[in-house]
């Protein structure tokens, strides 16, 4: 990396912090670097501006855990419309608890670990 990009990348982090004290207080910037550091995003967007480039995406991939479940639920264990339905009406439940910050992803890993001993990583965590 060279010495230019540093300087920038430092300064755009500098006058993002600015932005933020400057919109939301001291207590907006600690909470940024709450969230950058629980999430390990690391972008030149705010929090705020982060998660509403987000929210379509986020939408889209809970529509795809979704259908990816049923179908396999349907497909290797022979659940019909009924349970299907009250599966989808659950874990509707679950993502609006998740999106409403009740329980975070890390809160579901790790009660899954606990409660069943699987682990759930992908092949590229560490």
């Amino acid at each position: 990396m060279k010495m230019a990009d540093y300087s920038k990348g430092r300064n755009d982090g500098l006058a993002l912090a600015l932005k933020i004290v400057k919109e939301g207080g001291i207590e907006a910037l600690e909470k940024e670097v709450k969230f950058r550091g629980v999430t390990n995003i690391h972008t030149p967007l705010a929090q705020k501006d982060l998660e509403k480039a987000l929210a379509p995406i986020k939408e889209h991939t809970i529509k795809t855990i979704l259908a990816m479940s049923i179908h396999v639920l349907y497909d290797e264990f022979d659940f019909r419309t009924a349970r299907l339905s009250r599966f989808r009406e659950r874990f509707n439940l679950k993502v609006a608890c998740l999106l409403d910050d009740l329980v975070s992803w890390d809160d579901i890993v790790k009660d899954i670990e606990k409660k069943t001993k699987i682990v759930i990583a992908l092949p590229n965590d560490k």
